[in-house]
């Protein structure tokens, strides 16, 4: 079994080194620096079909993507970089290309409101809008509801994510974190936009 999974990891490498480009990879062991620890730059081809056909783009809104790398040793909360886009790891198994998310913002995540402590610093991680306009907290009376956001971050050392901790973005725009599931695979959770 182990010789085949080298034998797959090969092809996949051989593959990675035909189609892809020569990209970073990041281990995280700080989540204040979490692209401090680059261990290599692997040629990577990202493709939202597992069959690497190369047939269409990722679609809107929808961040999972599989990754051909000829990097030794990829783990779970791993971040790629390919140019100045942003991916981390979420799934590996055996005999297939591992899983990703693909980000589209740099997060920093704060206490419970009124509290300063940083958690994250600058942390790749992917924000989509999920819902428009169900989220009545906007602290504005009268003001527009705004947005539901779904929040994707990869799995960070000594960090737990919880509810009502601030998230912003390099945009300077402030998320709530209203509900959080966490895995090992990374954290998912529901934000709601701040407006004030």
């Amino acid at each position: 079994m182990r010789a085949m999974q080298e034998r797959v990891d090969a092809g996949f490498a051989r593959a990675a080194r035909r189609l892809g480009t020569i990209g970073r990879h990041y281990r995280v062991f700080d989540p204040l620096k979490p692209l401090a620890t680059l261990t290599g730059s692997p040629f990577l081809c990202f493709d939202a079909d597992a069959g690497f056909q190369m047939r269409k783009p990722r679609m809107w809104a929808r961040p999972m993507v599989y990754v051909l790398s000829d990097a030794p040793s990829l783990l779970i909360g791993d971040i790629l970089q390919q140019e100045e886009r942003f991916y981390f790891v979420v799934e590996i198994e055996a005999f297939r290309p591992p899983l990703c998310v693909a980000c589209n913002r740099r997060i920093s995540i704060f206490g419970m409101r009124g509290v300063t402590q940083r958690h994250v610093e600058q942390c790749p991680a992917s924000v989509v809008l999920t819902g428009k306009g169900e989220d009545s907290r906007s602290g504005m009376p009268g003001a527009l509801r705004s947005g539901s956001y779904m929040l994707s971050l990869p799995v960070l050392p000594d960090f737990c994510l919880v509810p009502y901790m601030q998230v912003i973005d390099e945009l300077g725009l402030r998320y709530s974190v209203d509900s959080v599931e966490l895995s090992q695979n990374g954290t998912r959770a529901n934000l709601s936009l701040q407006q004030v």
